[in-house]
This record gives structure tokens, C-alpha cells and sequence, in this order.
């Protein structure tokens, strides 16, 4: 089943709920006070239904091959003009970093084993239904050091991305399986990132938090884990990122569900192809990341009545021919505001680019916006839409405008 195809679903069941006045999953309020483990399940119950349970998210790993590589990559772009486009002497750079995760699935052995425990303490005879937490971000921090050192730096915000072999989702059933890390680098992080991974061995620590909505007396960031510099550094990220749920009522509150911490080896000289760099002059390289695309639309609430935004991406190929790639956000991922487009085929970075957007809303109808078209490829695409009248005192949960 495509995306798209199961957005429609997705939309035709919400509508269907509106009209017949059936109860909304998305509705969901895991109540905090009632967590429990079972096995390596962490539990909380429904507040309003005492046979649903949510269960936290596991923890994260780097992915590797069987070499044990971790599957890392830094990218360093460099744009240094050309005739076609007369800016010869103009030089910029676009330096990236991305690292592919894991997030293991939990068993049916395990929810079967937590669904029995669960009805035979009060609910039974009732059929116990346990679904994922109903995750709204991920915060993260980012440091490094080189091996022998005791400081550490630390590396500016990233974002997490759909992975391309839709293992991401989406799933109303069980969590995401695999995403990317992505994170831009200004060119003077860039070149003190660089200089550090051409010494040899470099240290790379992830400091992460699932936060969801939960009913409870206040927001809590709970026990974080990680170095002290790591743990600083995603303390900042997440009070950064707002205490409140924009559509919460006054219960319910924002709480870090999960949080750990990941440790990426980086050795350059046993794994030297860790690290590239590609002159771009007029065109991208198949396969590189040419354009950053964002909607805030389902992360800030800001659309309650849209299913899914399409945004259609048109650039002139190498050879002449057009070249269409597409970015989905949906309202079941919210966590998910960007996506990196890579294109399969080289593109022309001195011919402006054309995009539209395709909304489906909850009631299953369509809407195609006009093409638009864009010279600059080193801007984000922001599709995000413009934000509806909000009531006094509530703030945007990741403090976007």
C-alpha cells in the first residue's frame, strides 16, 4: 500500500468518525501516573479507556554493516561558480551530516505477553489493546571529541528524515524502524568537523527524547543519560522546544517518554570513505541532497483539518529532460517537519526549479495548488501554511513562527 493510497483511508476513517460520531484514535491521553513495565515494555494507560494501553518507543542504535561501518556520512559541497551562470570567483559551501538509525521493533511475543499480564490485573475478560505512544517530536543534541580529548564540542541542531526504503512508516500499528539523522554544518563547523575527522578518530554522541502528550500534573523531562556536555545540551533542546502541548487541555502535558543516548566511532583511516567532498559548480550529483524541504503543518498543529500535504519538485535534468521528485508530510508522523530531496539524476543548480502542493484533508477532498517557481536552491522550500488565530497564551511547540 502506497502512502498516499493509505492516507485516504486514513482520511475516509476520520470522516466516517465525524459524521457517526465515533470516537477518534488520534484522540489519545495516555495518563502518566499509571506507567508500569512489563518486561521491556513501558506502560501507561488510557485515561479515558482502562483496556488501552500505550508502550514507549525503545531505545535508539546507529545502523552498521556487517564490517560493523557505521552507516555515517559527511558530506562537504562546495560551489565555486561557474561561466553558465557568470558568478565565477563566488564561493560557498553546504556541508552535511547524516547517520542512519534504528528503532527495534517490539515483538508480538512481548505485547502478547504484556496484553495478558495487564488484563489479569482488574480488566479481566476484557480485550487489552496496546498501541504505540503517540510521540509529537524528538529532541536531540549533538557533540563530538577526538579520542585522548577531554573537550567537546558541540554540533548545531538536526532534524530527523523518512527513510527511502519506507521502513519510516506509516503505521498506526507499531513505531518506525529506521530514520535519518540529518544535520547541516555552517562552513566554519564545517572545517573544525572536518579537521577533527582527518586526524583519525572521532567520538560522536546523540543525546535523544521521544516527548509525547500524557495526562499529568505537570510536564517532566525525566532522567536524561549521556555525558554531562550531551546532557546539557539536549536539557537546552528541550526546554527550548516549549513545556505545553499547543492542543492540550489544561492536563495534558508534554513529557519526555524515552531518552537515551548513542555513541558513533568515527575511524578515518580504517573507514576513510566516511568523509566526501563534491565540487558542484552547475549541477548535483545523482543522489545528493540538492533541496531542504519543511512543513510545520502537522508538528505545530497548525492544520487540523489536513491529512497530508504532497509537495511536487520539478528541476531540469543534465540532459534537458525534467526531473520530478515529491516530499510527503502526514498527520500521522508529526514528528516528521522536513525532508532532504535527492534527486536520481544529476539537476541543473543554475536553472530555477518549479513546485506545487497537493493538500488531502480529512474528508478525503484534494486540492492542487499553482506551480511556483524558485531560482534560489540553496533556500529551504518552507510549505509550511500560514498559522490560524491562536488563543491568548499558547505557544507553538517548537517555537516556530
Amino acid at each position: 500500500m502506497t502512502r498516499r493510497s493509505y492516507t485516504h483511508l486514513l482520511a475516509a476513517a476520520l470522516y466516517v468518525a465525524a459524521v457517526t460520531g465515533m470516537p477518534r484514535c488520534v484522540a489519545a491521553a495516555p495518563s502518566w501516573r499509571t506507567q508500569r513495565v512489563s518486561g521491556s515494555l513501558i506502560l501507561f494507560q488510557d485515561d479515558a479507556r482502562p483496556t488501552l494501553w500505550y508502550y514507549a518507543p525503545a531505545e535508539l542504535a546507529v545502523a552498521t554493516d556487517a564490517d560493523g561501518r557505521p552507516d555515517f556520512h559527511f558530506l562537504d559541497m562546495r560551489y565555486m561558480g561557474s561561466a553558465v551562470s557568470r558568478d565565477q570567483g563566488t564561493f560557498t559551501t553546504r556541508s552535511l551530516v547524516t547517520f542512519r538509525v534504528k528503532l527495534p521493533r517490539a515483538s508480538s511475543d512481548e505485547l502478547t505477553r504484556a496484553a495478558r499480564e495487564l488484563g489479569s490485573g482488574g480488566t479481566a475478560g476484557s480485550r487489552i489493546e496496546i498501541r504505540p505512544f503517540p510521540i509529537r517530536r524528538i529532541e536531540t543534541a549533538l557533540i563530538y571529541a577526538s579520542i585522548g580529548s577531554p573537550d567537546t564540542t558541540a554540533l548545531p541542531p538536526g532534524r530527523f528524515e523518512s527513510s527511502d526504503d519506507g521502513a519510516s512508516g506509516p503505521t498506526g500499528e507499531s513505531y518506525w524502524t529506521e530514520r535519518i539523522y540529518t544535520m547541516g554544518l555552517d562552513e566554519l563547523t564545517a572545517q573544525a568537523f572536518r579537521a577533527a575527522l582527518e586526524k583519525g578518530q572521532v567520538f560522536l554522541s546523540l543525546g535523544y527524547a521521544f516527548v509525547g502528550p500524557a495526562l499529568a500534573s505537570d510536564w517532566g523531562i525525566g532522567e536524561l543519560t549521556g555525558s554531562s556536555a550531551l546532557v546539557s545540551e539536549l536539557r537546552k533542546s528541550l526546554q527550548a522546544g516549549g513545556a505545553k502541548d499547543s492542543a492540550a487541555t489544561d492536563s495534558v502535558r508534554l513529557h519526555v517518554v524515552r531518552a537515551g543516548a548513542i555513541e558513533i566511532a568515527l575511524d578515518t583511516k580504517r573507514y576513510p570513505n566516511l568523509m566526501t567532498r563534491v565540487d558542484l559548480n552547475d549541477r548535483a550529483p545523482p543522489g545528493y541532497a540538492a533541496l531542504d524541504v519543511y512543513c510545520y503543518d502537522f508538528n505545530n498543529e497548525l492544520r487540523p483539518d489536513l491529512a497530508e500535504k504532497e509537495v511536487e519538485i520539478d528541476a531540469e535534468g543534465i540532459a534537458g529532460r525534467r526531473v520530478k521528485l515529491s516530499a510527503s508530510f502526514t498527520s500521522t508522523q508529526p514528528d516528521l517537519y522536513s525532508s532532504g530531496i535527492r534527486f536520481p539524476v544529476a539537476v541543473r543548480l543554475d536553472r530555477p526549479y518549479r513546485y506545487r502542493v497537493h493538500e488531502i484533508k480529512n474528508d478525503g477532498s484534494e486540492h492542487a495548488g499553482p506551480w511556483r517557481e524558485s531560482a534560489s536552491w540553496s533556500r529551504i522550500l518552507d510549505v509550511t501554511s500560514a498559522p490560524l488565530p491562536k488563543p491568548a497564551g499558547v505557544r507553538s511547540v517548537l517555537g516556530q513562527p
